[in-house]
């Protein structure tokens, strides 16, 4: 209080030891009009799997919750994809980037994504399915005729006789009030059997076709398989 007297800072940056609990520092009571409105980790790569393999409990205190998780020292010869998994399981909506030894940034997908593209079909985790939307749409070549796999949920059409819907994921892109969900159409003669809402488990053949209602050629399903499957625990589409 008598900081806050003294200096009014506009903000406060506190560099925080994790081995004193972070839960604690959560838990702390703040001056009137104080709050914690941003929490950054800084990982050294280097020797990430060392403290994970000893130390994982802190670890996942340290991110839960976080808003953003850089890892500095970051090579080609660490396996950074399983880096970011290992965050994003603990804190989905946690942003996560990489820099190397001299702080310049480092894109893990820059030539690749963080699912196999070679099986058959393709497995789209959770956590990844921002990802793959984005990927679909620049790089096309990588999916036109193969299978791939997700979980969404079923947006049907105005038309009761349709034989399309959009599996789909609610994304927010800056706020709450940005909610909104996305995906593309899929071709089922099951469609009309869907309940609108519901989660699937979708396996589907990609197309890049010419759709009406976006006005351009986009990515288009054709379901092999739609399986009932449970709301994801974190239903929220991120693109990191």
């Amino acid at each position: 209080r008598q900081y806050q007297r003294q200096h009014n800072p506009g903000r406060v940056v506190l560099e925080y030891n994790p081995f004193w609990s972070v839960a604690s520092l959560e838990a702390m009571k703040l001056p009137d009009g104080w709050g914690i409105v941003q929490k950054i980790v800084i990982v050294d790569a280097s020797t990430f799997q060392v403290y994970m393999n000893n130390m994982k409990s802190l670890f996942v205190e340290m991110v839960r919750n976080a808003d953003m998780v850089l890892f500095n020292r970051s090579s080609a010869d660490l396996p950074l994809a399983n880096f970011r998994r290992s965050v994003k399981v603990v804190s989905p909506g946690c942003s996560v980037e990489f820099a190397g030894e001299n702080n310049e940034p480092v894109d893990i997908f820059e030539d690749d994504v963080p699912y196999d593209i070679t099986q058959d079909p393709i497995v789209i985790d959770d956590i990844d399915y921002g990802i793959f939307y984005v990927d679909m749409r620049d790089n096309p070549e990588r999916y036109d005729g193969k299978m791939v796999r997700f979980r969404a949920r079923v947006l049907k059409s105005s038309r009761t006789d349709a034989d399309i819907f959009m599996p789909a994921r609610p994304a927010m892109t800056c706020c709450a009030e940005d909610v909104q969900y996305i995906g593309y159409i899929c071709h089922s003669k099951n469609a009309r059997r869907l309940t609108e809402g519901s989660w699937i488990e979708l396996t589907a053949r990609v197309r890049w076709e010419y759709v009406d209602l976006a006005g351009e050629e986009e990515p288009v399903f054709y379901a092999k398989s739609i399986q009932a499957a449970r709301a994801p625990e974190d239903e929220m589409v991120y693109f990191n």
